[in-house]
């Protein structure tokens, strides 16, 4: 508390963070520092092997998780999911949307139900789960949200109009709920990666290839990682954050820069 009377919050031991595909990749790496940070961790994925794992690992650890199984495509389960980790843990004091697709077709060849799903579930599913928990948030007074983007949302992808087009969108949904909800001491930042070491873009290169494109385009000389992004994470969950909301905060070796 400082002299104007206003909360310096961050995450505290115990508090519920609901971390959405976090199976595999960032998510892998989110549940587990939130969990160092003695967060009750929610592990939300489609693939329960991929959850159940990251849940053995975090208890293994002497950490608090459980994971939820949910296809963010349907509301019915994610109705059911948000029911399940209420009963869990509790109204969660954290949401981090990190589940997303990236259906990889041409403007031309894309079916309009192939962008539909990527909408779904890269735009539709986060706001339906902050408008699910935001009314606890904003009755405690007390909250955060940290959306996962792209850089594709800044400079488009060529065979990646609804990954690219969603990601925009999570953006300005990420602004939206930061100017909505800051009276009532929600925060709301969204984190842009670079190309990382994640399924992703494991999809149509090695990792060697990786390495290589990282050394040769990118102004750091290398790929991100997974524990690159869950530092990020860890910050705009934690007190020292507590006077920034609405941004969206490019970690991509400098590939990519955020305009001004």
């Amino acid at each position: 508390m400082s002299d104007d009377g206003i909360l310096r919050d961050g995450l505290r031991p115990h508090d519920h963070v609901v971390v959405t595909g976090g199976g595999g990749g960032f998510g892998r790496a989110f549940c587990k520092r939130l969990a160092r940070m003695k967060a009750r961790v929610s592990i939300w994925d489609v693939d329960a092997s991929l959850g159940r794992a990251v849940e053995v690992e975090i208890r293994d650890e002497g950490g608090e998780a459980s994971f939820v199984h949910v296809d963010l495509a349907e509301p019915a389960s994610i109705a059911r999911a948000v029911d399940d980790a209420q009963k869990l843990y509790g109204a969660p004091y954290g949401l981090l949307n990190n589940a997303s697709i990236y259906p990889r077709h041409s403007l031309l060849d894309m079916a309009p139900e192939t962008f539909d799903r990527a909408l779904q579930i890269n735009l539709t599913a986060p706001f339906r789960l902050i408008q699910a928990f935001g009314p606890a948030m904003i009755a405690q007074e007390r909250g955060v949200i940290v959306n996962i983007a792209s850089g594709r949302a800044l400079e488009g992808a060529v065979n990646g109009a609804g990954y690219a087009c969603s990601k925009a969108a999570l953006l300005s949904l990420t602004k939206t709920v930061a100017l909505e909800w800051a009276r009532s001491n929600v925060r709301c930042n969204a984190i842009i990666p670079g190309v990382s070491m994640t399924a992703q873009p494991l999809a149509n290169a090695t990792p060697e290839e990786l390495i290589a494109r990282g050394r040769q385009r990118i102004p750091l000389g290398r790929v991100g990682y997974p524990e690159d992004m869950a530092g990020l994470a860890a910050f705009l969950f934690s007190a020292d954050a507590a006077y920034m909301t609405g941004q969206a905060i490019a970690m991509n070796g400098g590939a990519v820069l955020v305009p001004q």
